[in-house]
């Protein structure tokens, strides 16, 4: 399966148009599908699993439940996908609890939530901003909360608490050269509000769960951003 990309910092960004959409508070999850079987392939960022994991296995029901068909339909029968052969999807999971990368493993099987994020197809990549909007935003995604060029002002804006975001939020663009293929020049960056900094550098004086946790988001979004 292909693992997702380490999103960087504001500072990796390119000032061009982008789409910001709302970044959920919770793990990376995978969802591989092939023609020939399937829904056959699960997994964390780094590791894969199947429906006897105890911490992750009640997401592939819950997946197949709430994407499963849906994704395969659009794979099947809309004309840009219908020649590939493999997709993963990915999926923030989280519950009312999950915090920077920590859950309640009890309560994600009582009441986790599956959030589709992004697409990618074998041998293409990732399915790009305003396509992923275009053909899966029928189902449940993160909701744009921003559409503009990356600049500092909206990266001030996103810190300030201005956009209707707990965390923050993941901007998508492409960056485009000369007879760049679109694909080449596509970029991410995270933005992370100063509240929720704020409430990571609270729990990470208090327990050692989310001390690196911390470390990671301040070198990330750089120290001003504390």
């Amino acid at each position: 399966m292909k693992t997702y990309w380490h999103i960087p910092g504001p500072k990796q960004a390119c000032p061009t148009h982008c789409w910001a959409f709302y970044k959920y508070d919770g793990s990376n999850l995978r969802f591989e599908w092939s023609r020939r079987q399937g829904w056959y392939k699960f997994g964390t960022r780094y590791t894969v699993f199947d429906g006897s994991s105890r911490q992750w296995g009640h997401a592939v029901d819950l997946f197949l439940h709430a994407y499963g068909y849906d994704l395969e339909r659009v794979f099947r029968d809309r004309a840009s996908y219908r020649g590939i052969e493999r997709a993963t999807a990915y999926c923030e999971h989280f519950g009312p609890s999950s915090f920077a990368g920590w859950h309640d493993y009890d309560e994600l099987r009582r009441a986790g939530e599956l959030v589709l994020f992004d697409v990618a197809i074998h041998k293409r990549g990732f399915v790009l901003p305003a396509d992923f909007l275009r053909d899966f935003g029928h189902l449940r995604v993160p909701e744009v909360v921003y559409e503009g060029p990356f600049t500092a002002e909206f990266v001030e804006g996103v810190r300030q608490g201005r956009y209707p975001v707990r965390e923050g939020v993941v901007a998508k663009g492409i960056a485009l050269g000369k007879k760049q293929n679109p694909q080449h020049g596509l970029w991410m960056a995270k933005v992370k509000t100063r509240w929720w900094l704020a409430e990571l550098r609270r729990r990470a004086a208090e327990s050692d769960v989310f001390r690196q946790a911390l470390d990671e988001n301040l070198r990330e979004q750089g120290c001003e951003a504390a």
